[in-house]
């Protein structure tokens, strides 16, 4: 399919799309729910993420500063009422806060270098599931891109990291209490953050803007 949907609204709350040719251009705009680290956290992790680029001798910036859930695709500039879907769906999300805890270094498709959890994180694996449902219940689904289990990406080397074997590492642990979409602008290293929404576990959560 060669083609991309815009979303109306009607007065009766329903979502309606209609169908439009997609650009050949080349892609600017990537948006993404996820779970942005705090400096006080995300700190840390890139001063060592530093370190283990530097003893791998690996390439690549330094991106740890979020955990990845799932991703709505990357775009040449983003579809009309993709930010307003997105918006309404993370809305419908209620979760407490919860703890999550990194303690393996490893290697995963396109050549990033990622920490993950030899559990699995199962509360951070419990949010992304019910995020995900929710998305695929939606009409959101037409843009949700092939999602694997939440992680934080350091950094990327398609070369080096590939030939990085998986490996223990002091344990690096948080507590959760929000979560984001996020509008990165592809190849330009910034991004935008358009909702936030704080994790309350109360039915009137409200976005944090």
């Amino acid at each position: 399919m060669n083609e991309l949907p815009t979303f109306n609204t009607a007065e009766n709350g329903q979502t309606s799309f209609n169908w439009h040719e997609r650009s050949r251009r080349r892609r600017t705009d990537r948006l993404f729910f996820c779970h942005l680290m705090e400096g006080t956290i995300a700190d840390p992790i890139a001063l060592q993420a530093t370190t283990w680029r530097q003893e791998l001798g690996l390439k690549g910036k330094i991106v740890a500063n979020h955990i990845s859930l799932v991703g709505l695709g990357d775009h040449d500039g983003l579809p009309e009422g993709l930010v307003e879907l997105a918006h309404h769906i993370g809305s419908m999300i209620v979760a407490k806060p919860f703890d999550v805890s990194f303690d393996r270094l490893c290697a995963f498709g396109g050549g990033a270098l990622v920490l993950r959890n030899s559990d699995g994180n199962p509360s951070l694996q419990e949010f992304w599931r019910n995020l995900t449902a929710v998305i695929s219940d939606s009409p959101l689904k037409l843009f949700l891109t092939k999602s694997i289990e939440p992680h934080v990406t350091l950094l990327r080397d398609k070369v080096g990291v590939p030939k990085i074997r998986e490996r223990a590492i002091d344990r690096i642990s948080w507590t959760v209490r929000d979560f984001a979409l996020v509008q990165s602008f592809i190849q330009q290293g910034r991004y935008e953050v358009p909702y936030r929404w704080q994790l309350t576990g109360q039915d009137d959560a409200r976005p944090a803007m």
